[in-house]
């Protein structure tokens, strides 16, 4: 379906102005122990203050008529418009001393660094993460001559990776590319962060178009990434925002440990979000049109292919072992279960948008239902080092292993 059907279906106008945007985000912790791995930081009233005072500021709100034209004016403006002040309202993660400042994505890690990580659920008990000279998590840094082939994975924490850098989605990718080609030089560069979303996957190839890339593959992450997108949106054209999600619903889960925070930054904040607004349902729509529509143009125009593949969140995409927790979890805060559902049709609305206009997209939904072990970790619910091999597959599968093109 597309984007209009999900407004019908919704009741909304073509530019809802009710949800407010920002103001919560997660991030990978780097220390050694164990209990704090994934962290959920809600900073909203400094987010929605903000928002506030730019909306008021005299400036018409900006709209237009098609996702298409909104990707690449949004592209633009987040490249091209926003102060130091802008940066650090939209992407509070720079304010810590383990990111670094990055034109086009905005952020990315420090350089150079190893955080050794307790995990109970990994096979080895632990795993390592390790950034090279541009600050991704990449063991190697990339080759001073050309190479026979270079992709980027984009994507947020689930790309990036609760696991060691070579059992990542763009390490396993490579891989299976080098014994495609004996011989051949390729690099897969895993350039996902944690905390990205639209407003970062936009700029990829601003910030490493100088690795000169033959393929782009986003990975676009359904429990988060329709809501994360939101904020930034409101915040570049100065469209007001609602009041946020109840503390009611929000606290008890960041109270009850790393599990109540990886429920609550995975699936449950955008389910709350759009339990309270689903008018936003189509806005998160036509960003995520938007954001795959400008990427694919970004590539066609260097001469790149991109693919656009959607990760489901855990209730979704392996609801026999994930959906029971989650649910019991909505119902103990006193939330419809139902809003974990939202990004269902959300999905179904962006693939099909996506593929009328051409763009490659690779569905995940239908084998990760059909896939019997759990692919994600059950106390992080981000992808599983199994996980991670699946992925890596299915696109190897998609688009590597049935092209007429020479590889």
């Amino acid at each position: 379906m597309s984007a209009p059907n999900l407004a019908q279906r919704l009741g909304v106008a073509a530019l809802s102005a009710l949800v407010a945007g920002a103001g919560a985000w997660w991030y990978l912790e780097h220390g050694r122990e164990e209990a704090s791995t994934i962290e959920f930081v809600d900073d909203g009233s400094e987010f929605r203050a903000a928002l506030e005072a730019r909306s008021d500021s005299g400036e018409e709100p900006v709209s237009f008529e098609s996702p298409a034209e909104l990707g690449r004016d949004f592209a633009r403006r987040l490249n091209q418009d926003l102060t130091r002040k802008d940066l650090l309202i939209l992407f509070p993660q720079l304010k810590r001393k383990k990111v670094n400042e990055m034109p086009g994505v905005h952020y990315t890690l420090v350089p150079d660094k190893r955080w050794s990580r307790r995990f109970a659920e990994h096979p080895e008990g632990e795993f390592l993460r390790r950034t090279n000279s541009l600050g991704i998590r990449e063991d190697a840094n990339p080759s001073e001559t050309s190479v026979d082939q270079c992709v980027l994975v984009m994507g947020d924490s689930h790309a990036e990776g609760v696991c060691s850098n070579s059992e990542t989605v763009a390490n396993q990718l490579e891989a299976r590319l080098r014994r495609d080609q004996p011989g051949k030089s390729v690099e897969a560069w895993n350039v996902a962060i944690s905390g990205y979303g639209g407003a970062n996957y936009l700029g990829t190839l601003t910030a490493y178009g100088h690795l000169e890339p033959e393929d782009v593959v986003l990975i676009f992450y359904g429990g988060n990434d329709f809501r994360d997108s939101i904020g930034p949106w409101r915040y570049t054209y100065r469209i007001k925002g609602g009041p946020p999600v109840s503390p009611d619903f929000i606290t008890p889960l960041r109270k009850s440990g790393n599990y109540g925070r990886a429920m609550l930054g995975q699936e449950i904040h955008q389910a709350l979000t759009f339990l309270k607004y689903p008018e936003a349902g189509r806005d998160a729509v036509r960003l995520a049109i938007a954001c795959g529509l400008e990427l694919d143009r970004q590539c066609r125009e260097s001469g790149m292919r991109f693919l656009f593949v959607y990760l489901p969140p855990p209730s979704v995409g392996q609801p026999e072992h994930f959906r029971a927790p989650l649910e019991k979890a909505m119902v103990k805060i006193k939330a419809e279960p139902k809003g974990l559902d939202f990004c269902r049709e959300l999905a179904d609305d962006t693939l099909a948008a996506l593929e009328e206009a051409g763009v490659a997209t690779l569905d995940l939904r239908p084998t990760f239902a059909a896939t019997p072990e759990p692919l994600y970790w059950s106390t992080e619910l981000h992808l599983n080092v199994r996980g991670h091999a699946l992925v890596a597959d299915q696109i190897h599968a998609v688009f590597y292993a049935s092209t007429d093109e020479p590889r």
